[in-house]
């Protein structure tokens, strides 16, 4: 069983709450599974391997005798009582060799403080070099984006100090550690934000003290989205406005090389990016489908003055699954409405959304499915699809592109698929992930999917979640590994979903959002837009103990919230490309 990673807390209620917790901005609940003694110690277990296993930073100044600056300090110069001085973030610490300041566009004019432990020396190594001196005062100019980097240094070992001069339309930023709940594995958190009206739009890394130790700008009017690691060593991410279609970027950091990665001929959707194991991507985009009935569906209308009822002749934002090369050759797509009548499954039919939103001459385009994630089953190479305007998430065999089973929302599928009732209901999800240890048979599958449920208006009155489920299909000869082939026959034999843990907020959020478990533990949940307010993600243990909390203070949001170890990349190649062009 997979589950997030553990912490002792002598606070720890049973029900997974804290007996003194000062946070009012979340509330665990964990079911009695995921508390049983033998699965918490497994937890536990698994939690001391990943920290005992977690790589230490080659310049960490707590090693014994290692060279270390005692104190830091970068001001602006000259400073008068009308201008605010400059502060090194977070606040120093011997043992933090990462730090950022606000800077204004052009050269900045700034004053550095250092002093170095005993037997050691300070010297300045970027922007320009100093002479080495027990304790010295320089002013220095430096570009945004530039990185002022100092150094204690005994004649024989350097530790190296960075601070990143942050451009001054870099949006506002604030990490939060809980550290009487516990500390969190080590690792990097990738995020993006989407909102551009108070900040420019960056593809940011941040490390565990919520220092951006790289990042990317988009182009001017356009936010970032998807960040992730899908390619080793690597940042991808795309350029976003709402109704602009842009190609996913892949930047390799060593070489330092970027890919535009998109189908030829195809409108490529920000939603998803993930990496085939024959070297192949995975996208969706939402073609436009027309002649579509629609009929026994309804849509509020705006304002929320009433309601529309559809009809006949109406055209839809498809759902499609798109495999091509590196080269841009699409090799396979998939179409939702080949194996779902949305009349038939749509819970939550919209008015079209992004560059599809309506037809060129204006007339209405309905979004019927909208999926907004696909996992790809690493035993088999099946997809794991979640549509947000269905509420539920669905297993299609690659091969013949058969919908094996379907999860939530309504029992119904063109292809005879096994349906799986939820006995506690997600609505307008995302993210939708098989975990480790997942199981795909002949009579459906077995294991545990996480999910973040949104909980967006109109619905249940529950708030945001991340949720994470064991699943029991009962579907028929479904043609995965050695069946026979051929779809569930008559719906197949009925599966479950019960609640295994969940992690809620206080509100709902309106859309986007993410739930990640890692390998080590990690346990990280993106808020997506207009959730938990304030909050862009927040890192949860096994008993519900917040961990860490990261924020955008101008009002931004991030799409998706993603932890990777810190094996994946070399901090000193992320510090030499942060903010290149």
């Amino acid at each position: 069983m997979i589950a997030c990673s553990s912490s002792t807390n002598p606070n720890l209620n049973e029900d997974g709450g804290s007996k003194a917790s000062s946070d009012a901005t979340t509330d665990a609940r964990i079911d009695a599974k995921a508390k049983d003694a033998s699965e918490k110690d497994a937890f536990e277990d698994a939690g001391k391997d990943a920290a005992d296993s977690a790589p230490e930073d080659a310049g960490d100044a707590s090693q014994k005798g290692a060279p270390s600056l005692t104190d830091l300090s970068v001001l602006a110069e000259a400073v008068t009582d009308a201008s605010p001085q400059i502060l090194v973030v977070p606040a120093f610490s011997p043992e933090i060799h990462d730090y950022y300041v606000r800077c204004a566009a052009g050269t900045n004019a700034l004053t550095v403080s250092m002093t170095a432990s005993s037997g050691s020396d300070t010297l300045l190594v970027q922007p320009t070099a100093s002479p080495s001196l027990p304790k010295q005062t320089r002013n220095v100019g430096v570009l945004e984006n530039q990185a002022l980097v100092v150094a204690a240094t005994d004649g024989i070992a350097t530790t190296e100090y960075w601070v990143r001069c942050l451009p001054h339309d870099f949006p506002f930023l604030e990490m939060t550690a809980h550290a009487e709940a516990g500390a969190p594995p080590p690792g990097y958190y990738l995020v993006g934000n989407l909102l551009t009206a108070v900040s420019g739009g960056y593809a940011i890394v941040l490390n565990g003290e919520g220092v951006p130790v790289w990042y990317h700008r988009s182009p001017t009017g356009l936010g970032a989205i998807d960040v992730d690691n899908v390619v080793s060593g690597a940042l991808s991410f795309m350029p976003y406005a709402a109704t602009k279609v842009e190609s996913f970027e892949i930047h390799q950091l060593s070489p330092l090389v970027t890919t535009l990665v998109a189908p030829a001929g195809v409108a490529t959707d920000p939603h998803e990016l993930r990496v085939l194991p024959n070297g192949d991507y995975l996208v969706l985009s939402y073609p436009l489908k027309s002649g579509v009935d629609l009929t026994g569906l309804n849509i509020t209308l705006a304002g929320d003055v009433g309601v529309e009822a559809l009809g006949p002749n109406s055209t839809i934002q498809d759902c499609e699954v798109v495999e091509f090369s590196p080269a841009g050759t699409v090799v396979s797509t998939w179409l939702a409405s080949d194996h779902f009548n949305p009349a038939a499954v749509s819970t939550l039919p919209l008015t079209g959304f992004g560059a599809g939103a309506t037809l060129p001459d204006g007339g209405p385009v309905y979004d019927v499915f909208h999926c907004n994630s696909v996992d790809v089953d690493p035993a088999n190479g099946n997809f794991l699809i979640s549509a947000r305007e269905m509420d539920s998430i669905f297993y299609v065999d690659h091969a013949s592109g058969e919908v094996v089973w379907k999860m939530g929302g309504l029992n119904a599928s063109l292809d005879g698929a096994a349906f799986v009732s939820v006995a506690d209901p997600f609505f307008r999800q995302h993210d939708a992930r098989l975990q480790l240890g997942w199981s795909s048979t002949c009579s459906g599958g077995k294991g545990q999917i996480s999910l973040f449920d949104d909980e967006s208006a109109p619905g249940p009155a529950g708030p945001a979640r991340a949720v994470l489920y064991d699943v029991v299909v009962g579907g028929g000869d479904a043609g995965i590994g050695d069946c026979d082939g051929g779809a569930a026959v008559d719906g197949g034999a009925p599966g479950t979903a019960t609640l295994a843990w969940q992690y809620r907020g206080l509100v709902r959020t309106a859309a986007t959002g993410s739930f990640r478990i890692s390998a080590d533990g990690s346990c990280v949940i993106g808020w997506g837009l207009g959730g938990t307010p304030d909050l862009a993600f927040t890192e949860v243990d096994i008993h519900g103990n917040d961990l860490l909390d990261f924020k955008f203070t101008d009002g931004n949001s991030t799409y998706r919230a993603i932890k990777v170890p810190l094996a994946a990349f070399d901090l000193g190649v992320l510090r030499s490309t942060a903010g290149l062009p």
